[in-house]
């Protein structure tokens, strides 16, 4: 057997890429797999056993009418996902870097969408990349326009990438800059210059909402258009879906893309609350201090560091109401009816009859 990597998944069938990136092949999964898959600790279910980004072992074939079949898929160093109650779906696995490519403008700012991203790269020791495009669309006279730089900056304190920039015009960012001045900010901020310099060995993963701009670095890096872009709708204010699946972009010896469909919500269904509450760096120092070895973190248990910190208010008001409705939308899961219609986003709509 040979070890290729998985590039992309579509049903049934998997285009994989071997050690060197130089052959490209269609597989099918080995029908017992598909039974014997590893169950995730939350007993949610996999959308699909393998992820795009996967090593595996392939039986090739002598058959000209019979595809390579995967035998076995190697432990990986990681899996980022998001789930709803009944279905987790992989993004990509063996990361390197996840990095999250967020609007400021058009569409919006999300801090919630943003810490549930972090949530799930932290929950499996994925490092966290977050960049801000759109800086030309910021309006220096809006109060909600200041409030999503302040909540960028933010990130910048308590992550180690965090970069900011136009991805159509890079150094375009005058109203940024604007605005920066305004609330007497004086330290630099990266660009994509910055990104491209430190972000360029290893597997990275690009994710976000449509409409950000995650295909259109994914064509800056590699030199030319592979992904398709499309602009935001000018009805909705919304992105628009041009990727469909994950893909693997083999750049060069040293850099893997994986290219990830746009997300509307991002589901955590599969954490529990303890495990949400030690994903947030601002007390990864405090894990493990807790009057009680088990203890869950919440509220009304005697002793806990964590909610001590809460508090004090070491996390700034916004991002405490983030973490309060990350919570809550577990105990929403809970209250699901039989009946209900259930979206693998992680978001439900009753029906009524």
């Amino acid at each position: 057997m040979k070890q290729y990597r998985i590039q992309e998944i579509h049903g049934n069938l998997y285009y994989i890429i071997s050690e060197d990136y130089n052959e490209r092949l269609l597989a099918v999964l080995r029908g017992k797999m598909k039974i014997e898959q590893k169950e995730h600790p939350s007993k949610i279910p996999y959308r699909n056993p393998c992820c795009v980004g996967d090593y595996v072992l392939v039986n090739e074939t002598d058959q000209e009418d019979s595809y390579p079949v995967i035998e076995e898929i190697l432990p990986r160093k990681n899996m980022l996902v998001r789930a709803s109650p009944y279905e987790i779906q992989p993004l990509g696995s063996n990361l390197d870097f996840a990095v999250l490519i967020t609007s400021l403008k058009q569409p919006d700012l999300r801090s919630g969408f943003i810490d549930r991203f972090l949530i799930a790269c932290y929950s499996d020791n994925i490092e966290p990349v977050i960049f801000f495009t759109k800086c030309d669309l910021l309006n220096p006279d809006q109060e909600e326009d200041i409030e999503f730089v302040k909540q960028s900056i933010y990130y910048k304190n308590i992550l180690s990438y965090v970069y900011w920039d136009n991805l159509l015009q890079s150094g375009n960012r005058e109203p940024l800059n604007r605005i920066l001045s305004k609330i007497h900010y004086h330290d630099s901020l990266k660009s994509l210059k910055d990104f491209l310099i430190e972000i360029k060995e290893g597997t990275v993963l690009l994710a976000g909402q449509s409409g950000t701009g995650k295909s259109t670095l994914t064509n800056l890096i590699i030199g030319k258009e592979v992904q398709k872009t499309r602009e935001t709708s000018k009805t909705t204010g919304k992105g628009r879906h041009t990727t469909t699946t994950s893909s693997l972009f083999p750049v060069n010896e040293n850099l893997i893309l994986i290219d990830t469909p746009g997300i509307k919500e991002w589901g955590l269904a599969h954490l529990t609350k303890r495990e949400i509450f030690e994903c947030y760096p601002e007390w990864k120092d405090k894990i493990g201090m807790c009057k009680f070895r088990n203890c869950e973190h919440l509220s009304q248990i005697e002793g806990c560091v964590i909610q001590e910190a809460i508090y004090q208010n070491i996390l700034p008001e916004w991002r405490k109401e983030n973490l309060e409705h990350i919570l809550q939308s577990l105990d929403y899961y809970e209250r699901i009816r039989p009946g209900d219609y259930k979206k693998p986003t992680g978001r439900f709509h009753n029906k009524f009859f």
